[in-house]
């Protein structure tokens, strides 16, 4: 169990469960951009930041456990191939922010019709 001073944890927990509770509410895809960026923002988004905790991890155990660089048990190597993919999924939940913060597009609408002589068809319909 983790047990941090001041209830940091429970705090930490709270914060995370707003952020769920904001993203499922938004009605705009900026509203969820918002909340994209607070998840992966390079410096201070959680994803960085836990990241960072992972390394750290990594780092220590395998110096704990007198583990060379690339000669660590398995279990700690994995460290830090888990630590490139939370890089990774940093990246794609940025490009996912900035599509989402793009504004809508209104969907493209047909030009309306204009008067032809007799019943001729469209260009657009004879085609079909």
């Amino acid at each position: 169990m983790l047990a941090t001073p001041d209830g940091d944890r429970d705090a930490a927990m709270r914060y995370l469960t707003q952020l769920a509770e904001r993203v499922s509410a938004a009605e705009t895809s900026s509203k969820v951009a918002e909340v994209l960026t607070e998840v992966a923002a390079p410096v201070h988004g959680l994803l960085p930041l836990t990241r960072e905790v992972i390394v750290r991890a990594w780092i220590s155990a395998s110096d704990l456990h007198g583990a060379a660089p690339g000669d660590e048990p398995e279990p700690l190597a994995r460290l830090g191939s888990t630590a490139n993919s939370m890089s990774e999924a940093a990246r794609v939940i940025l490009r996912a922010r900035n599509h989402a913060a793009r504004p809508a597009q209104p969907p493209a609408t047909a030009p309306a019709p204009t008067p032809a002589a007799g019943r001729a068809q469209s260009p657009v319909s004879r085609r079909r």
